[in-house]
């Protein structure tokens, strides 16, 4: 094995080990093996175009963006229609405002009900309280059970 490199188990392929890539192969393995995430249902580095609920219309006002993470869950009521869940930034840096920025405006196309960021050191999981018209934050990745729960 070539340790500049790393396989993906979602992508189901090697690449290159750069610092972000480090942190989000960290994540990938946190969420499936230790929060219950369902590998069948992430998707890695997704064009924001691309994603499943959009329609013709709305994919023509995206930007060409690709998102880190994105697990998705399943409609309750058409039960096979996928909504994302949650949209996860991966930085190499600092968690700064200006990254909560980023993960917030892709969520603005993304349409998830909880956003992520993460590093090497943190993970700062929110979701958009309609009351206080902002994000609240909490310092963990809750589990998939405990965020589908609240769909």
């Amino acid at each position: 094995m070539n340790s500049s490199l790393l396989f993906c188990s979602i992508r189901k392929e090697w690449v290159a080990a750069l610092p972000e890539e480090t942190v989000r192969q960290r994540m990938l393995f946190y969420m499936i093996n230790h929060k219950g995430f369902p590998a069948s249902l992430i998707a890695v580095e997704q064009s924001l175009k691309q994603l499943p609920h959009l329609t013709s219309i709305n994919r023509s006002k995206v930007p060409k963006r690709r998102a880190d993470i994105i697990c998705y869950a399943k409609d309750s009521v058409s039960g096979s229609l996928l909504r994302p869940l949650v949209i996860i930034e991966c930085k190499s840096v600092k968690l700064a405002p200006a990254i909560m920025n980023q993960v917030v405006g892709y969520n603005h196309f993304v349409g998830s009900k909880f956003i992520a960021i993460v590093n090497q050191d943190e993970i700062r999981t929110g979701w958009y309280d309609h009351v206080k018209q902002d994000y609240e934050f909490v310092n963990y990745l809750p589990s998939y059970s405990e965020l589908m729960a609240t769909m």
